[in-house]
């Protein structure tokens, strides 16, 4: 299968596109790059085309002749998404509408976009993808969008499914510190502190990034056309976890001289989420565990894994906006919208 990727060369990217070569797809990226701080083609290798480009301004033809798109290109999280509410409806909504529409116009069979379950918001009950959606941020409320129209697109010559992401963790070459179990466990590593939002009661369901390119490719290789026209919750009920779990379970493996370390305002976001539909669909379980990722980090932390701007970013694309006319002018970019 010939597999077009947006966004291919982040955090889930890395982990993605040398599983997608292993399975024999012939496999394209096309990337914005700012935040690249190691080059993907060590982790890629030259098999893949890696086309450095922006889903609102590449040209249609560079879309042409794959028989799947999985769209990753975005703003990547609520912090993030806040920055700029306008570039996040941007890229976030209206570019990755663009790409699908694009996608259907061309003639590729199947399309896959990244949302996530933080479209839940505060839920008390257990969400499944009935629940009504309770989006809280600008990131939240772009995916809300993109998925409702972009599964509307879906027909029985373009498969166009969304995937509920449950918050993701684990060890990737563009390693992250802005996600909450990375951070944790890295910084109770380094510092001997594990630092915490609060009290921590607040509930997210997790997922290994591992298990996120096992989701996007079982979604493209998928016969089941029931995917299409559908947003899938993503990631184990058994993951389904409050912070200060978490925290626990990182103390437990750093020794008990580890501290924690409240900070910050109470989180306002607390959601548990259901996940049989994807087993339904997809036959898809994940396969890593919380300790399996909590373990990964420290032997990264060992062999010398260390802090950088770029792993951070929030901060990072703050001091992009502030320095770099060159992000200015990506801000400053707007989609050109295919009817």
């Amino acid at each position: 299968m010939k597999v077009l990727v947006t966004g291919g060369t982040g955090y889930i990217g890395r982990i993605l596109i040398p599983d997608l070569i292993k399975k024999g797809h012939e496999t394209t990226v096309i990337d914005r790059g700012f935040i690249d701080y190691s080059n993907p083609a060590d982790d890629y290798g030259s098999e893949v085309n890696i086309l450095r480009d922006d889903i609102r301004t590449c040209d249609p033809e560079l879309l042409k002749g794959f028989d799947a798109i999985i769209d990753l290109a975005a703003l990547s999280n609520d912090p993030a998404g806040n920055l700029n509410t306008m570039s996040t409806w941007d890229i976030n909504y209206v570019g990755r509408l663009r790409i699908a529409r694009l996608a259907k116009k061309i003639g590729t069979s199947r399309y896959v976009v990244a949302s996530s379950c933080s479209v839940y918001g505060f839920k008390d009950e257990i969400c499944t993808e009935k629940t009504p959606v309770n989006p809280l941020t600008t990131y939240a409320e772009a995916n809300v969008a993109v998925e409702k129209d972009n599964t509307a697109l879906n027909d029985k010559n373009f498969r166009s499914t969304a995937l509920r992401f449950a918050t993701v963790f684990g060890y990737s070459p563009r390693f992250r510190l802005d996600l909450v179990i990375n951070a944790m466990t890295f910084y109770g590593y380094k510092n001997g502190i594990i630092k915490m939002m609060r009290d921590g009661l607040q509930y997210r369901p997790f997922i290994h990034v591992k298990d996120v390119s096992r989701a996007l490719i079982a979604t493209i290789e998928s016969d089941n056309d029931e995917v299409g026209g559908k947003s899938i919750n993503v990631g184990s009920s058994s993951l389904n976890l409050q912070i200060k779990d978490v925290a626990d379970a990182i103390k437990k493996k750093l020794g008990n001289n580890t501290e924690v370390e409240l900070y910050g305002d109470p989180d306002n976001r607390s959601y548990k989420v259901n996940f049989d539909l994807a087993k339904e669909l997809l036959n898809f379980e994940t396969k890593y565990d919380l300790n399996f990722g909590i373990d990964e980090i420290i032997n990264e932390c060992k062999d010398g894994l260390q802090d950088i701007p770029q792993m951070h970013t929030v901060d990072y694309y703050k001091r992009l906006l502030e320095y770099e006319t060159e992000l200015e002018r990506f801000s400053n970019l707007k989609s050109k919208i295919i009817l």
